[in-house]
């Protein structure tokens, strides 16, 4: 008994193709996420772009308010940069609303005159002051005014990046213990602004962004430190404050601050700051809240990209960040997102599979169960795009509701090229199927009628028409006795050689060979519209008839086995109409040509014994050529038909027919 294979092994050879797919799947998503992500992500920012402007409210802040600098504010007041006495006005004017906070996204880096009063106000005021950083390849490496507002650390840590250059303030304004945070986008590849370093180090000394600086000096913190994330679902780092006076804040893996976009730019109050120095602005509306100090002013040079807008105010995206650090609702990637993303893979390719199982249906005609596929496998690749869909839905989701940046389009892509291999491959199998199934089918039945079955669905109508055909009959003559005396193996062998001879015969003189009849067979030339002759398909049918007589003398036994008649071959020709087609139930039908002059072609078959020539053609046949060929043997009557008919004879002693010239 041979060794049986592992069951693994098993599995494989016959489920080779969903195995093949989630192959392909995983290599594809683990190369798209791990190897080369970069190819993912500019599309996936532009989507959650997207998703950000669909997502975003109109809903009102007024807990931080912005003063514009804006162009009537340069109209009214002069063009920028203003004399610092003026700035120092808009600082005491803020202080008498009441403000609690005062964040100016506005850098001075040079001296000019009224620098004592905007130093008294900054003293007394305690602002939070800007500054810039220039990053490596974004940005020129000057070294301009004063650096402040370095923390307490010893050292800066990964993963925070190291500036190249600085803008900093005049030192004059700044008093000691100045409160200044850095202004310094990240720029994405397309120039849009979607993220903002947490902190950047100069010179091995840590500096914290406006915000962050913000958020410390509205909750009296002097000292925040550095932790990672300690779950699958938390950041990769956090900033957290030492008394817990603000939540912590989340970080990518890079040390930047994802930047959230859910209010409109509608959502904020913004006051002009001529406005304010004209005494136009309510005196409620500034008490107790947190002003952000910024400029819409195209001269003023801080027009950013954001997912909101293609030209916005640069203190847009400060404002958002202070307001969701305020609800402590930053989005942030977590550690496990490429967990989160793997399972989002094998989820849809379990879903592909399930769709793909087979189910047993209700018992067929013969009382066996029959499997059905669930799920068409053209359609998988349907699938995969409702499963993007719902991915993307999933992101969109995580990330307005959760506040998670998860990623999707490289499990999606995944899962798209995984069921595009599948549908691919089974398409394949299923047309080497067809195939094997189309070649088997025409060993059993003519190839034109195994073809136009291979194509239509089971039917128990009968499908049939009516044609011009040229009909031979071949029988071997004593061949049940020469089975009754002789082994099986060698009667076969006789019947096996007969049939191939026939079949090489019949198809190179263009017939069609339409059935083996025990120990005969049948071959038609069909010649179309009932109303149509065709000598072409006579003369083919003869010439067959004479090719087949002549090969068989070589293949029947010669002389006969002891007290056995000799095996001969009888041959009948006949041309006329017959009808030609499919009859029976759609659970088991036949094909066949019948007849009128099938039956004589048969009948034929059956005089030739007694008329002493293995070729006997009908007058139908004999007709459409040279009368002069043939040999007339005159009227019979023939068994079954109730007319007499003209017999002919095809002399073998005239030579081949296909040697002759016939018509």
């Amino acid at each position: 008994m041979p060794p049986r294979k592992p069951l693994l092994w098993q599995t494989l050879r016959h489920h080779w193709i969903p195995a093949t797919a989630w192959l392909a799947g995983g290599v594809l998503w683990a190369v798209l996420a791990l190897l080369i992500p970069g190819t993912v992500q500019p599309l996936q920012e532009r989507v959650s772009d997207w998703i950000w402007r669909a997502g975003s409210t109109q809903a009102p802040e007024r807990r931080l308010i912005l003063l514009d600098i804006d162009e009537r504010s340069l109209q009214e007041l002069g063009p920028w940069p203003w004399e610092r006495t003026r700035t120092a006005q808009l600082m005491q004017q803020l202080a008498a609303h009441g403000v609690a906070l005062q964040i100016w996204d506005v850098v001075f880096p040079d001296a000019r005159p009224g620098d004592d009063a905007m130093r008294s106000q900054i003293a007394q005021r305690s602002p939070v002051l800007s500054q810039v950083f220039a990053l490596p390849g974004q940005g020129d490496d000057v070294q301009a005014g004063q650096l402040a507002g370095a923390w307490d650390w010893s050292v800066c840590p990964v993963p925070f990046a190291n500036a190249s250059g600085y803008l900093g303030n005049d030192g004059a304004l700044l008093p000691q213990g100045a409160h200044v945070g850095h202004i310094t986008p990240r720029l994405s590849g397309d120039g849009v602004v979607r993220g903002q370093p947490a902190v950047l180090c100069y010179q091995d000394r840590a500096y914290g962004a406006l915000a962050l600086v913000a958020l410390m000096q509205a909750s009296g913190e002097s000292h925040v430190s550095l932790a990672r994330g300690n779950g699958w679902l938390q950041p990769s780092w956090q900033l957290r404050s030492a008394n817990n006076g603000f939540a912590a804040v989340p970080l990518q893996s890079n040390g930047d601050i994802l930047l959230p976009w859910r209010l409109q730019p509608e959502s904020f109050v913004s006051i002009s700051a001529a406005d304010l120095l004209a005494g136009r602005v309510p005196a409620a509306l500034l008490h107790n809240a947190w002003v952000l100090v910024g400029s819409s002013a195209f001269g003023m040079n801080d027009r950013i990209a954001t997912p909101l807008s293609s030209a916005a105010a640069g203190m847009q995206a400060h404002a958002q960040l202070l307001t969701a650090a305020m609800d402590g609702r930053l989005p942030y990637t977590p550690q496990g997102h490429l967990l989160l993303q793997g399972g989002a893979v094998l989820a849809g390719l379990a879903l592909m599979t399930l769709l793909q199982r087979r189910r047993i249906a209700a018992p067929g005609a013969a009382g066996q169960p029959q499997a059905w596929p669930v799920f068409p496998v053209q359609w998988l690749p349907l699938v995969a795009l409702g499963w993007l869909l719902l991915l993307l839905l999933a992101h969109a989701w995580l990330l307005l509701r959760q506040d998670l940046w998860v990623g999707w389009l490289a499990p999606a892509v995944a899962l798209a090229g995984a069921a595009l291999l599948w549908a691919a491959l089974e398409h394949a199998r299923s047309r080497r199927d067809r195939d094997r199934l189309y070649t088997h089918l025409s060993s059993y039945l003519p190839r034109p009628v195994a073809a136009a079955l291979a194509l239509q669905p089971p039917s128990s109508a009968i499908k049939a028409s009516v044609q011009q055909v040229c009909v031979m009959f071949a029988d071997i003559r004593n061949f049940s006795a020469y089975c009754e005396e002789r082994p099986p193996q060698e009667a076969a062998a006789v019947l096996h050689a007969f049939f191939s001879t026939a079949t090489d015969i019949v198809a190179a003189e263009g017939g069609v060979l339409e059935a083996f009849q025990g120990d005969a067979i049948l071959a038609v030339w069909y010649g179309g519209n009932p109303a149509e002759a065709s000598g072409d398909n006579a003369r083919s049918a003869l010439r067959a008839a004479v090719r087949l007589n002549t090969a068989m003398q070589a293949v029947l036994p010669d002389p006969a086995p002891a007290g056995l008649e000799p095996l001969a071959l009888g041959i009948g020709l006949e041309s006329g109409p017959a009808m030609a087609g499919s009859f029976g139930q759609a659970s088991r039908r036949t094909h066949m040509v019948m007849g009128r002059t099938v039956t004589i072609a048969s009948r034929l078959v059956h005089m030739t014994a007694d008329l002493s020539h293995p070729i006997l053609v009908g007058e139908g046949l004999a007709a459409q050529i040279e009368t002069s060929e043939l040999e007339s043997l005159g009227m019979f009557f023939l068994d079954g038909l109730r007319v007499p008919h003209h017999i002919y004879a095809y002399p073998l002693s005239a030579g081949p027919a296909d040697e002759r010239g016939h018509g």
